[in-house]
């Protein structure tokens, strides 16, 4: 049994990670309200985010390519391609064939309408949200289109240059992740029958997979545009839990005190028993401070580098799986 509980900051400069769609030839960021505490109260803006869906969707693509580059064959013909579709296989007719033949249904999940069959995605992602202590700023840049001939002359009926606008970002961003590995492999309409599982040294590679999938991920593999707008990230802050039993998530990234918020939800699962074999690793000045912790002190191990951490994490999912 194993069960992955994330949150973290990362800075990310000029990102155009999601966006809503153009307008003329305006393309806007997908923005939302975000409410900041204040010493007056509160207080309420919109700015840039990027969705748990964007963050989702390149964690599976992550996640195929590292399967595919170690000759796992296990993946749909949908995922294989990086086309995260509701799957169009009508001949499955259960969700142990499903789980049995793609591992990115298997984490991600799935739903089959016309075979009434559906599966919640083992990986969960929330928005990453622009911090409660630093907002983001962002700007539209200019760019061009164009149109050529075979030759690489400008057809005289065409325009020249065809403008348009796209906005970018830049901010510290906070994230949360939780992933329920102990039930890959395993049908989560019957999660106890053995029977139904697949072997354990397959479901160990699917963990495996996913776990990795989320260094490539926080790495600043994500978002749209990244062919001409790829993400400049540094992943600053990283809290990550890894225990044998189900525990709550941690505190999102966004909030100022998030590091303090989880580190007071690991120490009551801790003290009241909810879990009983429990790893934090951590990395930067805010999650720093539960090495401080009595409770926890047994159980956290700091990083220098977040990646340093992610990397140690994976091994330990890996084995601990059963």
């Amino acid at each position: 049994m194993v069960y992955l509980r994330i949150t973290g900051r990362a800075i990310v400069n000029v990102h155009s990670a999601n966006a809503e769609g153009a307008v003329g030839n305006y393309m806007a960021l997908s923005k939302m309200f975000i409410i900041r505490r204040t010493g007056d109260g509160y207080d309420i803006s919109e700015e840039p985010v990027i969705s748990g869906n964007m963050l989702k969707h390149w964690h599976a693509v992550n996640m195929v390519d590292i399967l595919k580059s170690s000759g796992y064959e296990k993946i749909c013909p949908y995922c294989a391609r990086h086309v995260m579709y509701r799957s169009p296989d009508k001949t499955k007719k259960d969700e142990v064939e499903f789980v049995g033949g793609c591992a990115i249904e298997d984490v991600h999940g799935f739903l089959q309408p016309d075979v009434q069959v559906r599966r919640d995605s083992l990986m969960k992602f929330s928005f990453m949200l622009p911090v409660e202590d630093a907002k983001t700023e962002y700007e539209a840049v200019t760019h061009n289109r164009v149109v050529i001939e075979e030759s690489g002359k400008i057809p005289a009926e065409e325009q020249a240059m065809m403008v348009f606008k796209r906005e970018h970002a830049s901010g510290i961003y906070g994230f949360l992740i939780s992933g329920d590995l102990a039930y890959t492999g395993r049908p989560l309409a019957d999660p106890d029958n053995k029977n139904k599982w697949l072997p354990l040294e397959e479901r160990k590679m699917r963990v495996n997979a996913a776990a990795t999938a989320l260094i490539n991920l926080l790495s600043g593999r994500f978002g749209a545009a990244a062919s001409r707008a790829m993400p400049v990230v540094k992943l600053s802050e990283i809290i990550i839990a890894i225990s044998r039993q189900p525990i709550p998530n941690l505190v999102h990234g966004f909030y100022y005190d998030y590091a303090e918020e989880s580190a007071k939800i690991l120490e009551a699962a801790l003290g009241s028993g909810l879990t009983k074999e429990l790893k934090v690793y951590i990395s930067g000045e805010k999650p720093s401070r539960l090495v401080r912790s009595e409770v926890l002190s047994k159980v956290v191990e700091q990083f220098a580098s977040p990646m340093d951490a992610l990397t140690k994490s994976a091994e330990v999912i890996r084995d601990w799986l059963r």
